[in-house]
């Protein structure tokens, strides 16, 4: 039986009609709120689901009580991903409750003619880029970048298939993105002949409308293999989707070593793209790829951290270490006045410095010895306690224990990922060529950053290269260009899948990886 409660505000008051197990966040997202906003899909680590109950507040819980102020607590304030709906209950949203469709997008007069315009999209678990480009010359219209309107339902793959899984999940996350489609579409016009979308294979399967059981359970599998023309909606060309690698290897990994492979990279070569997955493909020679994934959460994207931010103005996105100390540099690099939030390459370079500083351990315990220098001893004084639990701070920006241990679970999974693939080719970290880093993620980070941590090899920063985003590359030379969707299909058929360890081995050899150091 459904629960109803209410939405109090200037405008009067809205029934909202929750499932039975819903909990507030979940059924307002239903109700089309937190749309395109990056929630943490239940952790109780963003902050961003934040309800007022105008009356009879619950006791908050230890999540809120490190979350919260104690004056928002006093005044109702509560994480509404952290109580379920059970009927009755008045709350007010704060405003940015739903993040509005981004601006219109317009040609640029290079590509006001009259010729036809296809659309080319980047469909990430976090974020959308997007690319309107002319068929006849692949002069670029418009672009830009914004978030994946599904993000309320949980900012990775997991909650996502969760939700999907849900009666009517599928076809209400499916319509969110198709809304976002349409809206870009919107300056093409009668122009627009083509659309090519590339994702991951969950995102692909939740758009497409494809069976998602294989996905969701073991033994994983896949359903459809892409590389086909769906019809997503009547007032949009069929979209052209990449061949899907495998389970967790999708189309958007397609279309990025298409367009990698056609800059003639030397062999052999990593391909790495890191968000809330790591899907990577070591390119032995032409005839012959490995790919392998691993699920990573959303920390690279900057969300489920205490402080984490996508990317933006007031963003910490790295940290240098200067005699002053460690300070913040910013999206914006002319910004003064508090953070607004560290980015998930912001939190890689704050913890690699504390490491380097000996801040950190390579366990990712504080350090309790005394410093052995005047600046690591000023650094050390740094280091606070709060709600039991130990944290470093400098400029407003605060890392503390528990997104310390959120970043170990990322760092283990990536470097499972790596030493899987190196130890089925056969090839140590000197054989390699390159490692190209891709999507915005690769774009911001530091690849010193990652060696530091242990996401790479010792020695392998050296050979990285900024790839930027191959996968909305990939995607705009697919829709006019034949020859590379026959290409992208060939390099699937020339891709084996390795798996990470064994099922049995699996638990074991992730906890020896959660050390700030690479393990082979």
């Amino acid at each position: 039986m459904a629960n109803i409660f209410f939405l109090v505000g200037p405008g009067g008051q809205r029934a909202v009609t929750a499932r039975p197990g819903d909990t507030l966040a979940r059924a307002l997202f239903r109700a089309g709120f937190f749309v395109g906003v990056p929630l943490c899909a239940g952790l109780g680590r963003c902050g961003r689901c934040r309800a007022r109950f105008a009356a009879d507040a619950p006791p908050p819980l230890p999540a809120e009580l490190r979350r919260l102020s104690p004056d928002e607590l006093a005044a109702g304030w509560r994480l509404a991903c952290l109580h379920p709906a059970r009927g009755g209950e008045r709350l007010e949203l704060p405003e940015g409750a739903t993040t509005p469709a981004g601006p219109p997008v317009a040609p640029t007069p290079e590509a006001a003619g009259d010729g036809p315009l296809g659309l080319a999209v980047d469909l990430g678990t976090t974020g959308l880029a997007w690319r309107l480009v002319s068929l006849a010359d692949g002069t670029v219209a418009a672009q830009g970048r914004g978030v994946n309107p599904q993000l309320g339902a949980g900012a990775e793959v997991v909650s996502r298939l969760a939700f999907a899984l849900e009666p009517g999940g599928g076809d209400y996350l499916r319509r969110l993105v198709v809304d976002e489609l349409k809206r870009l579409a919107v300056p093409a016009g009668p122009r627009l002949a083509a659309l090519c979308v590339a994702g991951n294979a969950v995102m692909m399967s939740i758009l497409c409308d494809k069976p998602l059981g294989g996905l969701a359970h073991a033994p994983y599998g896949l359903s459809w293999r892409g590389d086909s023309l769906e019809r997503l909606d009547p007032g949009l060309p069929p979209a052209y989707v990449p061949p899907l690698f495998g389970p967790f290897v999708g189309a958007d990994i397609a279309a990025g070593l298409t367009a990698l492979v056609r800059q003639a990279p030397a062999y052999p070569f990593l391909l790495a793209d890191l968000g809330t997955n790591a899907e990577l493909v070591l390119a032995l020679s032409p005839d012959r790829y490995l790919a392998a994934s691993a699920p990573l959460g959303p920390a690279l994207e900057g969300v489920g951290l205490s402080q984490g931010a996508m990317a933006g103005p007031g963003v910490a996105v790295a940290f240098a270490l200067t005699p002053a100390g460690i300070v913040p540099e910013f999206f914006d690099p002319d910004h003064t006045g508090a953070p607004r939030g560290i980015a998930g390459p912001g939190y890689l370079s704050l913890t690699a410095r504390l490491v380097e500083q000996q801040i950190l351990d390579v366990d990712g315990r504080f350090a309790t010895t005394p410093a052995a220098t005047p600046l690591g001893r000023r650094l050390a004084a740094q280091v606070g306690r709060a709600h039991g639990e130990p944290y470093f701070e400098t400029a407003g920006c605060r890392l503390p224990a528990g997104d310390v241990e959120e970043l170990l679970k990322v760092k283990a999974a990536c470097n499972l990922a790596v030493s899987a693939l190196l130890a089925a080719a056969g090839l140590a970290t000197a054989d390699l060529a390159s490692v190209h880093l891709a999507g915005a993620f690769g774009a911001a980070v530091s690849p010193a950053d990652l060696e530091t941590l242990g996401f790479l090899p010792p020695g392998l920063a050296g050979r990285a290269h900024v790839a930027g985003n191959l996968s909305l590359a990939g995607a705009a030379l697919f829709l006019a260009d034949a020859p590379s969707r026959r290409q992208a299909a060939g390099l699937a058929a020339r891709t084996t899948l390795v798996p990470l360890v064994d099922a049995a081995d699996s638990g074991e050899a992730f906890i020896q990886r959660m050390v700030f150091s690479y393990v082979l």
